[in-house]
């Protein structure tokens, strides 16, 4: 159910809040915040810098006084794209109404302290004194300065309010679905039901059932008990322990009950599927992956737990957000090892180097077994390259590439490489249809076990892949670790030229793309003259401004045609560290273009008519003159050769007003 702002202040006048802590923190550049679950609802205030921050399904580009509101049990990721300095204020809130108030039948406890909204204030300054003083007060031992830190976060949400209230800014509902599908992965082991669950994320028991029945054509149940089984199922391939262990470490009472959950999801036994992995067995297919919308980057499994809610944040000295740097859990060692005692078994038992776990690219073990016809394996040249984690030895002509970076497949395609898989987000560009046939989609791409039965030989990535899944996939090929936005497209299709021993037809591109600009760049420059350009996509919470570095055809109009952006856009997005800009509506005029190419986000559910059909909208001079040009939604987030040479077209096209 949605609720308006109006609605969401009279629920923040009808509640007691209490204060759980008031975080100031920093992260250095490329620093980065993985999967982080808030453990109460919270403000998020950036000092300086900026930040690519997902909250659930939302992407957002943060800077300098830039605030975010997250419901209790939302999933965060921040990576700092440059020193970030931000605000981390922590609350618990209670409605105080009897239960027969209408406010109550419409709204559960705190589902509206749920609902995200991000913006930059108007005003933000009279934010930042109130946010100053409460975190000078709350760092104070003395109790009374506490106090009066919790009096000041009330007139911190007032004036926040206000501001929200006079820009027009609406409160969003998280994504419900989401949140509970992560949960169902952090808390697998305990006692989950529907009510539980239910109650939990504030919602009826009906309610639940028919959105799981809707968007997943299955119940949350069902759904739990096929991510206890993946669980279960790793667990198996640890020879020494016992059935009954197992079940109760992902959450059944006993060895019987689990057998009978694990053959509903599986089909054969425990007994069945560890004998499956056993030297003279395979492993069996993984179950399909429960995967959630995401804009090309992969969603980590990983997420970081907590107990309750509520519990031990000040007491311990407030909440304190795990960086990626930190050394790997327990858990993340259990699993290590799991993969490592698969490749054991698939290998037979052989005491020979394993040429998956080395790095060296050859015919795995796991072909060997497959195939009695030779007992010879064939063991290609191999070669060294230089990535974001350091240098590696990979094939010097791989043949069975898994790309897991979600939007850079067009590099491979366009040199005549066809990935053996790839993940869901590389698979839906439209730019790419008839290209794709026979590529595996591996979904979000952090199944290893899936990975491992494609029997890879190279594996690429970007950077933002988190330690503990760099080292899993590791053991099973070398994998290539790109810096994700830290090269241009035409060096980025040089790194793959390199990769696949393709360095001639990827420089062929390059300088067939440099000649095509060449002779279309003074053309358009004589168009549109000393004229602004910008690019603009609205979401459900604004607008997103986007420079030279985030696709949408900005690296084109910007970089390759020199054309001339708005003093905004050319200070943050260009000139600037920051890739994209999430801005209100109210200000569109001041980052606004002669020329404009917009399309939907596509992300979200907002409704573009917002923008659109807007009068600030309407009254642009860049809409009065039709000067208006509407890119392709789903293909606007890619910036490969092959994309590339699609907005090009269109860019011609629509700036030289050829036909369409």
């Amino acid at each position: 159910m949605t609720i308006t702002l109006d609605e969401h202040i009279r629920v923040w006048n009808h509640s007691s809040v209490k204060v759980m802590d008031i975080r100031l923190a920093v992260l250095e550049t490329g620093e980065s915040v993985k999967r982080y679950q808030l453990p109460a609802h919270s403000f998020l205030y950036v000092l300086d810098g900026h930040a690519q921050v997902r909250l659930d399904q939302s992407q957002y580009y943060m800077s300098r006084f830039h605030v975010l509101h997250g419901g209790r049990g939302a999933f965060i990721d921040i990576f700092a794209e440059d020193r970030l300095e931000y605000y981390l204020i922590l609350y618990k809130a209670v409605m105080m109404l009897p239960a027969s108030h209408p406010l109550l039948k419409h709204h559960g406890v705190d589902s509206s302290f749920r609902y995200q909204y991000a913006f930059v204030p108007g005003h933000p300054a009279s934010l930042l004194l109130k946010l100053d003083d409460m975190y000078e007060n709350w760092t104070t031992p003395d109790t009374l300065h506490q106090f009066q830190a919790r009096t000041l976060f009330y007139q911190f949400v007032h004036t926040l309010l206000l501001q929200m209230k006079q820009q027009g800014i609406e409160p969003v509902a998280p994504d419900l679905l989401s949140q509970v599908l992560h949960y169902m992965q952090e808390h697998y082991m305990e006692p989950i039901t529907l009510k539980t669950l239910a109650e939990l994320f504030d919602c009826s028991v009906s309610y639940l059932t028919k959105m799981f029945k809707s968007r997943l054509n299955d119940s949350p149940i069902r759904l739990l008990a096929k991510v206890r089984a993946q669980k279960a199922a790793m667990m198996l391939a640890r020879r020494g322990t016992p059935l009954q262990e197992i079940a109760e470490l992902v959450g059944y009472p006993d060895a019987h009950t689990l057998s009978r959950s694990f053959k509903k999801v599986y089909g054969i036994t425990p007994a069945q599927y560890r004998a499956a992995v056993s030297p003279t067995g395979n492993l069996i297919p993984d179950m399909p992956k429960l995967r959630t919308r995401s804009a090309l980057v992969v969603n980590e499994p990983q997420c970081y737990s907590f107990n309750d809610y509520d519990s031990h944040l000040h007491l311990s000295g407030g909440l304190s957000m795990v960086k990626t740097n930190r050394s790997s859990s327990i858990a993340t060692a259990a699993l290590l090892l799991c993969f490592t005692l698969i490749l054991s078994a698939c290998a037979g038992g052989s005491t020979a180097p394993n040429n998956l776990a080395s790095g060296t690219a050859g015919e795995s073990n796991v072909s060997q077994q497959k195939s009695a016809a030779t007992s010879e394996t064939s063991t290609p040249a191999t070669r060294t390259y230089t990535d974001s984690r350091g240098t590696i030895t990979i094939p010097a002509h791989p043949q069975r590439i898994v790309d897991l970076t979600g939007s850079a497949i067009g590099n491979l395609l366009v040199l005549g490489v066809k990935p053996v898989a790839s993940t869901h987000d590389a698979m839906r560009n439209p730019y790419h249809q008839g290209m794709l046939e026979g590529i595996i989609n591996l979904e979000e791409g952090s199944n290893a076990e899936a990975i491992l039965s494609l029997e890879p030989d190279l594996i690429i990535t970007y950077d933002y892949l988190v330690d503990n899944q760099y080292e899993a996939l590791s053991q099973i090929a070398p994998v290539v670790s790109l810096k994700y936005g830290g090269a241009t497209p035409q060096e980025l299709l040089l790194e793959f030229g390199k990769l696949t021993g393709k360095e001639k037809e990827a420089q062929t591109w390059v300088d067939h793309w440099n000649a095509k600009i060449a002779n279309v760049k003074p053309q358009i420059q004589a168009v549109v003259g000393n004229h602004t350009v910008s690019i603009l996509q609205p979401y459900a919470k604004g607008i997103y401004a986007w420079g030279n570095k985030g696709a949408r055809g900005g690296e084109i109009l910007y970089r390759d045609l020199g054309l001339k952006a708005p003093a905004l856009i050319q200070k943050d997005l260009i000139d600037g560290e920051g890739t994209g800009a999430s801005l209100s509506l109210e200000k569109l005029p001041e980052y606004a273009g002669d020329y404009i190419f917009t399309s939907n986000w596509g992300w979200d559910d907002g409704n573009p008519d917002v923008v659109y059909e807007s009068n600030i909208w309407k009254a642009l001079p860049a809409v009065k003159n039709k000067q208006v040009y509407f890119i392709n939604t789903e293909g606007s987030f890619y910036n490969d050769p092959i994309s590339l040479e699609a907005q090009l077209q269109f860019i011609e096209d629509s700036l030289l007003k050829k036909s369409q």
